[in-house]
């Protein structure tokens, strides 16, 4: 599982880990945050975004990627990203759950991600209609209780477990 630019690395670590014939039960991708140099709609309109601001937004990219790349490189883009990686490489992948909110301004590109991995036959449940912008479930305690459930769900119904999950028993 990963969170916002976590959630980039939990993909590429997931996928390195079934290459090498590890079995996952699940992947949890919440709000995964990618960008472009083309922008979205939700970009666009996301300048002044209460938590992540375009401005800003330009700055962390230009932080966390190679000297003299871009916002499409495979880091960033999710379609540079899947380009490079066949569908039946990405159907090895486990079921996934993808989580976003509706004033998230990377939701476009999650959208983007989600139908991609459809596209090449991986079992995703999409839920990017959660209430309210990027990395809620921080600061609202009742976004934060509906991110535990739905995680705990996917959870359960992935691997069996019951109450065995919060015990640290089972694993995604």
């Amino acid at each position: 599982m990963g969170s916002h630019a976590g959630a980039s690395i939990a993909f590429r670590a997931a996928l390195a880990a079934v290459d090498e014939g590890v079995e996952l039960r699940g992947l949890i991708l919440n709000q995964p945050h990618h960008g472009g140099v083309k922008r979205t709609a939700a970009e666009e309109s996301s300048v002044d975004d209460r938590v992540l601001p375009l401005p800003a937004n330009d700055l962390l990219w230009e932080l966390a990627l190679p000297l003299g790349a871009d916002r499409d490189h495979e880091y960033c883009n999710p379609e540079t990203m899947l380009a490079g990686v066949d569908a039946a490489r990405l159907r090895r992948l486990p079921p996934c759950l993808v989580l976003g909110r509706m004033k998230d301004p990377p939701r476009d590109r999650q959208r983007t991600l989600v139908e991609a991995l459809q596209k090449a036959g991986v079992t995703v449940e999409a839920k990017l209609d959660g209430a309210g912008y990027h990395a809620m479930e921080l600061f609202k305690e009742d976004r934060a209780a509906e991110f535990i459930a739905q995680v705990t769900d996917f959870v359960r119904r992935h691997t069996g477990a019951g109450s065995d999950v919060h015990a640290g028993r089972s694993r995604l």
